[in-house]
């Protein structure tokens, strides 16, 4: 009997005890663990590491890129400077090659005389990349090559690069300065930028050279009729007039040039001339009644 009472001491104990633990456990389940301070400092330490350890890999990586940086931009110009030296060599060998299979100067300037040929040909026919390419070739040949150099800047003038054509013919002229043609050329890149004082100074240049150059007249005319100098125009188109009197073109303008004097009579002179070198000219009409009406 005693131990029947002793064993529902000790089960009721055991139970008492058993709930007292399950309550507690209880309320340890209801506590958020991210709440809790001692977690949170935790991960908040966590994360201020993780984000000095990332701050340090960026310095130190942006340090390390700052001094790979030259030595890229270093190793990309050395790599381009080779590139550039070895087309440059090959270049200056094949010239070099082409030098030794000519026996004296003579071949020279012959295979030169006709790539000058090929050149002008190409440059007629507005083939303006292959004649660049041919006057350059005789340039390597021969660097002093005013006729050369003539046709390049023509060609450049065609291609409205009026910068280097001036640069061309401004070297021509440093090669001889008694060159008319530079002059003229001059003066027409001088007129198309508008610098008519300067047009005027090359063409009047080119004309003490070369007197017979119809072309340096007319322009010269057209030069000194935008700076509203008629008279003056008048007189350079009738120079060319006695060059070539029978000139339909020149005649042309030097009626146009007299309307503008209101010289009438060089005006009826020049229209009968006309009339007889170009009786199909179809300005005719026009012309005379301009001039009946001086």
């Amino acid at each position: 009997m005693l131990n029947l009472i002793l064993l529902i001491i000790i089960v009721g104990c055991a139970f008492g005890l058993g709930w007292i633990v399950f309550k507690k456990l209880a309320k340890v389940a209801m506590v958020d663990s991210e709440t809790s301070p001692v977690v949170k400092q935790s991960a908040v330490k966590k994360r201020l590491m993780e984000e000095r350890l990332q701050r340090k890999v960026s310095a130190a990586g942006g340090k390390v890129l700052s001094y790979l940086k030259p030595a890229f931009k270093l190793l990309v110009k050395v790599i381009r400077a080779g590139y550039q030296k070895s087309v440059d060599l090959e270049e200056h060998y094949r010239h070099k090659v082409l030098h030794a299979s000519f026996k004296d100067k003579v071949q020279i300037q012959q295979y030169a005389s006709q790539l000058l040929t090929k050149a002008a040909a190409l440059l007629e026919q507005e083939r303006l990349t292959e004649a660049e390419k041919a006057y350059l070739e005789i340039l390597k040949l021969d660097e002093k090559n005013a006729a050369a150099y003539q046709g390049l800047g023509e060609l450049y003038l065609l291609k409205k690069d009026h910068e280097h054509a001036r640069e061309i013919f401004e070297f021509l002229l440093r090669l001889n300065e008694n060159n008319p043609l530079a002059y003229y050329n001059l003066g027409a890149i001088a007129s198309k930028k508008g610098d008519l004082k300067q047009a005027q100074e090359q063409y009047l240049k080119s004309l003490e050279l070369d007197a017979g150059n119809i072309g340096s007249y007319l322009d010269l005319a057209g030069v000194y009729l935008n700076l509203d100098e008629p008279n003056q125009a008048w007189a350079a188109v009738n120079k060319a007039a006695v060059l070539e009197p029978n000139n339909p073109k020149i005649l042309d303008f030097l009626i146009e040039v007299s309307i503008i004097t209101r010289d009438k009579d060089a005006a009826r002179r020049a229209y009968q001339r006309l009339k007889e070198v170009n009786p199909e000219n179809q300005k005719l009409p026009e012309l005379k009644e301009k001039i009946d009406s001086l």
